[in-house]
């Protein structure tokens, strides 16, 4: 399968998710799910750069990274809706996936707030001498942040094998004369400034990550995402015009990601709600005598 295809088919899987979790979310069925605002292709592409060793850093509206990371559709439905098959045992926000197998780290409710967790895990690898590294994906809004501004310094500072990459639109710049990828003059930080284009974000953090992996330190990656077109029906045209399959068989794909979708959710729903001793599972490695007390009381109120 070439790079590009595959990078189609899992933004496409991601836009497909958004799409049902919206009309979910709409009908009362779910609580909020936060789409990935047409930037599924540069996300994925993002993800795919990596190795196996390395760890990415989502906000919550980059979800597509754990499609790319291989993490299917039926483990990720069941953490939104949060019933008892929830993978993360509803300890975690719907939709802020996480899993310590696929090295993907917990999004958090800010958008900046995981920049300065995943410079942290970088400086470690440093210290430890692994031959791994980490990406922080991040939108336009959060390049404003004082999590960001001490996240790009720190990384400069320590050499910290560390790629930054902010999505930028031109629609959510608070300081539109300052161009993101500028930011990281002042920290010694290189930075790119490439398009939205998949295969050039693609190569941009497959080269970044081979250099932070040889001790070269950080990168921040600026990538332009244009608002005039959606950016995944601009890939599929182009696919379909270099050969690579025909409306008829990305119709066919579609339906079988839909029916994929569908059959996931169902399947999550009819699990049932998830057990009351889940509230305290992977809390603490040992419960203490009060958190035993409490789950008992807990147990006699909802159980009688």
């Amino acid at each position: 399968m070439s790079e590009l295809l595959q990078i189609y088919r899992h933004a496409l899987k991601a836009r497909l998710v958004d799409e049902r979790l919206e009309v979910l979310a709409r009908g009362g069925r779910i609580g909020i799910h936060p789409g990935s605002q047409r930037a599924e292709t540069v996300i994925v592409a993002a993800a795919l750069a990596l190795g196996e060793t390395d760890w990415v850093f989502p906000t919550a509206r980059d979800h597509a990274a754990a499609f790319a990371r291989g993490v299917d559709v039926a483990r990720y439905l069941a953490h939104v809706i949060g019933g008892a098959a929830d993978p993360l045992s509803g300890h975690a926000t719907p939709g802020c996936f996480c899993s310590k197998a696929e090295k993907i780290a917990p999004p958090t409710g800010q958008l900046s707030q995981h920049l300065t967790q995943a410079m942290g895990l970088a400086w470690a690898a440093r210290l430890r001498k692994d031959a791994s590294c980490v990406l922080a994906l991040l939108p336009e809004t959060a390049a404003d942040a004082g999590d960001f501004h001490s996240a790009v310094n720190f990384a400069g500072v320590t050499k910290a094998p560390i790629v930054f990459v902010v999505r930028t639109d031109g629609n959510e710049a608070p300081s539109p004369d300052v161009e993101v990828a500028d930011k990281g003059v002042a920290y010694g930080v290189p930075a790119l400034d490439v398009s939205g284009d998949p295969l050039h974000v693609l190569e941009a953090v497959r080269e970044a990550a081979d250099r932070a992996r040889r001790g070269e330190g950080p990168t921040l990656i600026e990538a332009r995402i244009s608002v005039e077109h959606d950016p995944l029906e601009k890939v599929r045209q182009r696919l379909i015009a270099d050969g690579a399959f025909d409306e008829s068989a990305d119709m066919h794909h579609r339906r079988e990601l839909m029916g994929e979708i569908e059959a996931a959710i169902v399947a999550a729903f009819d699990g049932g709600a998830p057990s009351l001793d889940s509230l305290f599972d992977h809390v603490t490695a040992e419960l203490g005598p009060h958190l035993v007390r409490q789950r008992d009381e807990m147990r006699k109120v909802y159980e009688s």
